[in-house]
């Protein structure tokens, strides 16, 4: 339950193996035993593996920060932790920076900021594999996903005869927009092409709102905010972020991290483990966070700080389980509504669903379930929110249409606790049904809710998936039951 002891690649003492030992993932919700685990040192090497085990099957694992199971698989597990080196290089009129693909994201924005550079976007967690972020779309707030900075991709797959194995760079048109968010399931990426931008600033204060309306009010002025839907205060905690000229560095800018790692990072994670996790008293969460929290929130200080400092959190600390969905701005009212009528129904059986609540689940059948969350979960972490700009990457949760998407994340410290899956399962159900969001790749998927509809180009992916893995040597497990996949 405690402070996760690892967040990288496999241990080094895993090596190359044959089968029999244990992978888990960093929420321990995933656990499986490959037929072997290879860790190939070159990208020659990783052809000489596929071509190998093309009859086992294929998957690439990353740092492990996920929770689908993507990874798991009974055959070839690759890790590509050796496969990190980070190369900066101009084309044109644009700079760019060639990575392979095991290298971890932070590893990447050290490398970028010793030369005063860092990525277009930054996610809430830097733990992350490159290739392993961009095949499930991994994003920041008030900016696409990562995989919309992707030029171009390195990868091993399959000839169209599916005997072969080649490398090559995919650098356009609709091959490069599927392996943008690839599920690893077109092959194994060896190394991609980012775009980079000069390293910025971003000054943040951390304000309460009343409304969700005051909330999406501010996102003009402060476009890099994410916010928080409190439980049991029910109010909003908005963390109103922008770029900013202002250099920082100010004792008080420095004193506010130190703040914020103690207070956020460390502190409230402790008082979670301590309430929900150790003492399992839902009296004792209802009274930190409606009575003791707002007391730990400094709302007067506006610190600056470097882009890649300020957008980011000490997440992985702590070992949780997550899920993480995606609606259209349209939609986020009426979503937000609905979540916090279902969390509070969820704490207190006797609490009465609002008329609007009633009726959508009412007209997607989910009316008469409701009894199967009442008073069964009590739910002891924010609720965060965080908006992404349209992609053009097929299937990524934020792709095609003209709406910003919003994604709401609802986090459980209680890893094993059936009660949080069965009110998570509920609450992914009412809004892909009701509003069509769509599930994030590396969170908890409930593999019922693989619906080709949430997907308008599913069909074109799954004809670039064919096309470098005519044998279905990639395809396996979990990709194997995208609708079409398998055909």
């Amino acid at each position: 339950y405690g402070l996760a002891v690892w967040g990288g690649p496999l241990p080094e003492s895993f090596g190359n193996w044959q089968g029999g030992r244990e992978v888990s993932n960093f929420g321990g919700n995933v656990r499986f035993r490959p037929g072997r685990l290879a860790v190939p040192r070159s990208e020659s090497e990783v052809c000489r593996l596929v071509q190998e085990h093309r009859g086992d099957g294929v998957r690439v694992v990353g740092s492990r920060h996920a929770w689908s199971p993507l990874i798991r698989t009974s055959g070839l597990l690759l890790d590509l932790r050796y496969l990190d080196v980070c190369r900066l290089y101009e084309d044109g009129d644009r700079l760019l920076v060639s990575v392979g693909g095991g290298c971890q994201i932070w590893k990447l924005l050290a490398y970028l900021n010793e030369r005063d550079l860092t990525l277009p976007s930054v996610g809430l967690i830097t733990e992350q594999t490159v290739a392993g972020a961009i095949s499930t779309a991994t994003h920041g707030s008030g900016r696409h996903s990562l995989s919309h900075y992707v030029q171009r991709i390195r990868l091993v797959h399959f000839d169209a005869s599916g005997s072969g194995v080649e490398a090559r760079w995919i650098e356009g048109g609709e091959e490069l927009q599927a392996a943008r968010c690839g599920l690893g399931a077109m092959g194994v990426i060896t190394e991609v092409v980012f775009s980079v931008v000069p390293q910025y600033r971003v000054q943040e204060q951390m304000v309460v709102a009343l409304s969700l309306s005051d909330v999406l009010s501010m996102v003009a002025e402060t476009p890099l905010q994410q916010f928080f839907l409190i439980p049991h205060l029910w109010q909003f905690y908005v963390q109103r972020r922008r770029e900013t000229l202002d250099p920082g560095g100010r004792l008080t800018d420095q004193l506010y991290r130190v703040y914020w790692f103690l207070a956020m990072d460390l502190g409230l994670h402790l008082v979670v483990l301590l309430t929900a996790v150790f003492l399992r008293s839902r009296g004792l969460v209802r009274l930190f966070f409606s009575k003791l929290l707002p007391w730990t929130v400094v709302t007067s200080w506006r610190p600056t700080d470097r882009s890649d400092r300020q957008l980011v959190m000490e997440h992985e600390l702590f070992r949780h389980v997550e899920e993480e969905l995606f609606v259209r701005r349209s939609d986020l009212p009426s979503a937000m509504a609905l979540v916090e009528d279902l969390l509070r129904v969820a704490d207190d059986r006797t609490w009465r669903l609002s008329e609007a609540s009633c009726e959508q689940l009412r007209q997607v059948g989910l009316l008469g379930d409701v009894s199967e969350i009442e008073g069964c979960w009590s739910h002891h972490y924010p609720i965060c929110v965080r908006r992404v700009r349209v992609d053009d990457a097929m299937i990524s949760m934020s792709s095609g249409g003209s709406e910003d998407w919003y994604s709401i994340s609802l986090i459980s410290y209680q890893r094993e606790s059936a009660e949080f899956w069965r009110f998570a399962g509920f609450v992914g159900a009412a809004l892909m049904r009701i509003y069509g969001a769509r599930p994030h790749w590396g969170k908890w998927f409930p593999e019922a809710a693989l619906r080709a509809e949430l997907y308008p180009e599913l069909g074109k992916f799954i004809e670039q998936v064919k096309r470098c893995d005519p044998g279905g040597v990639f395809r396996r497990g979990f990709v194997s039951q995208l609708p079409g996949m398998s055909e």
